[in-house]
């Protein structure tokens, strides 16, 4: 007993520090090589300090379907699944791939709301990029929901101001109606993600401040903004969703 034991603990433990290196380059990957690449392409804005891959200026052309870095780490991890299926028991593959998924939604999410701003024509390209990902992550696994939360929450990127209110409450426009995003992903949840609109704030001499068009939908909606103070990203996590789920259930 003590000599099996040893082995899984042993087993357990290899198994971490391969989530950790496969983690470690797909940060480098979305990050150093993704970020550098597009930053010498201009689809940086100087003044919101870089603002990302998808603050892509209106009007640009969206000709490739995903950025370089997704396309690269994709490649990367199809690749690296058929040697982890090899190896890995079906019941420990499911486990590893699950965690995995995790792993890559938090690295992606902590970056978006923390360093990316996205324009309605960068969330194209996001969108793009999230599919791409999601794909790859549900090679094997049984808990991806994390994803379609992230889908939904997209949405904030791709509408109009002038429609916001409807996305994020619902048609009847009541903030505690239960439905629209405030339902689905809540209400701080929804507002932080909203936040990283390249339009969210505009400089006025030399001053970034909230646009007019947020104070009023913040105001109509009798919400606080979120982000005036510290956010709390592991609130975003994959495994904070699927805490969520555990409770409601």
């Amino acid at each position: 007993m003590s000599f099996f034991q040893e082995l899984e603990e042993r087993g357990e433990t290899a198994i971490l520090r391969a989530l950790d290196t496969i983690s470690t380059h797909i940060q480098w990957l979305l990050v150093a090589g993704g970020e550098n690449v597009t930053k010498n392409r201009v689809n940086f804005i100087s003044d919101k300090s870089g603002g990302g891959p998808y603050s892509v200026p209106a009007g640009s052309s969206l000709e490739n379907s995903n950025s370089p870095a997704v396309k690269s780490l994709t490649f990367c991890l199809r690749a690296q699944f058929v040697h982890i299926q090899a190896a890995l028991t079906p019941q420990s593959l499911s486990a590893f791939w699950t965690a995995l998924s995790m792993r890559l939604y938090d690295i992606l999410v902590t970056r978006l709301l923390q360093h990316y701003f996205i324009s309605m024509v960068g969330a194209v390209k996001l969108s793009r990029d999230v599919e791409a990902l999601r794909s790859v992550a549900m090679l094997a696994g049984t808990d991806h929901q994390h994803w379609d939360m992230l889908r939904e929450l997209l949405t904030v990127y791709m509408t109009p101001p002038n429609a916001l209110k409807t996305i994020l409450v619902g048609p009847e426009g009541d903030a505690n109606s239960g439905k629209g995003l405030f339902g689905q992903a809540g209400k701080v949840q929804s507002l932080v993600f909203m936040s990283r609109r390249i339009d969210y704030r505009v400089k006025v001499n030399n001053v970034l401040q909230k646009s007019n068009w947020v104070v009023d939908l913040l105001e109509d909606l009798g919400a606080p903004d979120p982000t005036d103070g510290n956010v709390n990203i592991a609130l975003y996590s994959a495994q904070s969703l699927r805490n969520k789920r555990l409770k409601l259930n």
